[in-house]
């Protein structure tokens, strides 16, 4: 027995019906003004948001004094398309910067994974991002500014604690030569003086080497500022976030133990702990900075710290 198919107006009306009621379950109100119900109210709501983000892009060139350049489909297309798709509009935003700063004729900004990575990501995730690459940023400045103060002061500080140094030693070997016994204390007190002294010398070059090493430390995300397990999760399958192991060993009792049946041994107890953190990747950075209009990273590095 063949079974067939009704194709009656009635049937036809019927299954629009059902699917346009179980379409408007899933639409939020957002998609209900523009009437997204079927193919071709789909492609004005996308159109519509196409049109909205070049908009705000070309309002973000015309804010930063940006000379468009034609850049190619095979990067062009994936924006648009991934723009088309967004309701938020936060992102919206930050798709119409990262359009004005990839058209930008004075930036290299031509990285094809961004749109993906936007595409893939929801505002709070994006924010809570921006937020420590931009706390980087002002940590980075007021380091830089620490490291070039320190190496145009470092020869005089150098001159001036060699100095402080001999006149000390020179006090002291004066006061050991003709001084009472009762002046035993001041000359600890100058001996202590010119310790530090010499312990601030010697740890000049050093300090320098700490002020460049925290320079190039990664954003770690504080915690304050955790994701949702699945938040995480995402960002990190992004590559924008990775995690960081960082094991330590702490000695927390030592002794030298001796008795008549055996020779002496050093008891030790040791802690060995490690700590899990997450830092922003390079690409990290790369991306959050694609997405942030150009006026603002300018002002960012003008900034006082």
């Amino acid at each position: 027995m063949t079974n067939k198919i009704d194709i009656s107006s009635t049937a036809l009306e019927k299954s629009i019906d059902a699917a346009k009621e179980f379409l408007g379950k899933l639409m939020s109100p957002a998609v209900e003004e523009v009437g997204l119900l079927l193919r071709d109210s789909v492609a004005l709501w996308r159109f519509k948001n196409q049109i909205r983000v070049l908009n705000k892009a070309k309002a973000c060139c015309d804010r930063n004094n940006i000379s468009p350049k034609a850049i190619s489909l095979k990067l062009l297309c994936p924006l648009l398309e991934g723009a088309a798709l967004e309701e938020d509009e936060t992102l919206q935003d930050k798709w119409a910067i990262l359009l004005s700063n990839m058209v930008d004729s004075e930036q290299n900004v031509e990285n094809h994974v961004f749109p993906y990575i936007l595409s893939q990501m929801s505002s709070n995730e994006f924010l809570v991002l921006q937020r420590v690459f931009r706390d980087k940023k002002e940590r980075v400045r007021a380091l830089q500014e620490e490291l070039d103060k320190l190496r145009i002061e470092r020869p005089s500080i150098e001159i001036s604690l060699s100095q402080t140094i001999a006149d000390l030693s020179s006090e002291i070997e004066g006061k050991n030569k003709t001084g009472p016994r009762s002046w035993s204390m001041e000359v600890s007190e100058l001996q202590k003086k010119k310790a530090a002294a010499e312990e601030k010398l010697r740890m000049l070059p050093y300090e320098e080497r700490f002020i460049s090493r925290r320079l190039c430390a990664p954003a770690v995300l504080p915690e304050k500022e955790c994701f949702k397990d699945f938040e995480l999760s995402n960002v990190i399958r992004l590559g924008v976030v990775k995690s960081v192991q960082e094991v330590y060993g702490e000695c927390s009792r030592a002794k030298i133990v001796q008795d008549s049946y055996h020779d002496p041994y050093v008891d030790v107890d040791i802690e060995v702990g490690s700590d899990e953190s997450h830092v922003l990747t390079g690409l990290g950075e790369l991306f959050i900075e694609a997405c942030t209009e150009k006026k603002d990273l300018k002002e960012s590095e003008k900034k006082a710290p």
